[in-house]
């Protein structure tokens, strides 16, 4: 008896363990190194690459511009009729503003947990409900953003052209290569510097309007009269109603020197129409010649190197499309 245990327990220790398992059974060792190929493989699929670790928090920005207002005059007419509206908006953990000389900002922080994108809905549904209560002369309703305001771009890129004029290269700038910059996932905003829009300017002859007993004002009056187009009211019948809208469209120089200041004046007596170009806020060059500049905002969250990625997959579709030389 004794000697048939002994042998039993040589034979235990002669086992080899986990490795003599895996000996012994083959298809059972194969099996595990297919799973863990596997699930490396998923984990390596799965792994977003980032720049930086994601410590970002849900952050939306609302922008207001009032062209003139004070700070004072921006923060009870503008800041704290928003501040108030977003403050009701489901997941808000800090809101801070900023109001300054002809523009408002405020930053709402949501908490860790909230969907960008729905929160960003969430605070534009706010903000359009009480567009009504804010100054009516504001010549843009508020803008939101995903980010926060004071984010620093993750890209810079400069346009210039060959052949276009700097309004050409402007109007190309704004209402084409924006829009498709701001249009990839993940970008916040496309801003751009050094724009000089095209521009009708009115150069005045003091003398001229001396001679006439009119004044800056009258003048100034005349054309800002010119430009707005307002509603006139109806016109009814017993079948239908008619609504009438009083227009004045003034899109070249020669519609402006035409305009009448008086029965006998027209504004080219007393003044010199021409196209003209808007003072550049920021000068930019690219190899010498005038560019404008387009800083890329990334969103809250975002991930910098697939919005890298989508911007340059952007930037080659345009390069496509747009004119030889820019």
């Amino acid at each position: 008896m004794a000697a048939a245990h002994s042998g039993s327990a040589q034979r235990s220790v002669d086992d080899g363990g986990w490795v003599g398992i895996f000996v012994r059974r083959p298809i059972l060792a194969l099996v595990l190194n297919l799973l863990i190929i596997i699930a490396g493989i998923a984990a390596y699929q799965g792994i977003e690459v980032r720049e930086l670790p994601d410590v970002d928090r849900p952050v939306v920005t609302v922008r207001a511009t009032y062209a003139g207002a004070t700070p004072e005059s921006i923060d009870s007419q503008i800041t704290a009729v928003l501040e108030s509206a977003v403050s009701r908006v489901q997941g808000v953990t800090s809101i801070s503003s900023n109001s300054s000389y002809g523009s408002a900002r405020i930053s709402i922080e949501f908490s860790s947990s909230t969907n960008l994108d729905t929160a960003a809905m969430d605070v534009r549904d706010a903000v359009a409900g009480v567009v009504n209560q804010l100054p009516k002369d504001m010549e843009d309703e508020p803008r939101v953003v995903k980010a926060d305001a004071d984010a620093t771009p993750i890209m810079q890129m400069s346009v210039s052209a060959e052949k276009l004029s700097e309004g050409e290269l402007t109007d190309l700038v704004t209402n084409v290569i924006e829009d498709k910059l701001a249009a990839v996932e993940g970008v916040a905003a496309a801003n751009s510097y050094g724009l000089r829009a095209k521009t009708i300017e009115v150069r005045v002859n003091q003398t001229a309007l001396a001679s006439r007993g009119i004044s800056l004002a009258d003048l100034i009056a005349a054309i800002g009269k010119a430009s707005v187009t307002a509603p006139s009211g109806a016109l009814e019948n017993a079948t239908q109603q008619l609504l009438v809208r009083a227009e004045a469209p003034v899109a070249t120089p020669e519609d402006v020197a035409d305009l009448e200041i008086n029965p006998q004046t027209k504004v080219k007596d007393v003044a010199f129409v021409r196209w003209g170009f808007q003072e550049a806020t920021a000068m930019t060059r690219l190899d010498g010649k005038t560019a404008i500049g387009i800083d890329i905002i990334r969103q809250a969250q975002a991930n910098t190197i697939d919005i890298s990625e989508g911007v340059h997959q952007a930037v080659d579709e345009l390069r496509r499309t747009l004119p030889a030389g820019v």
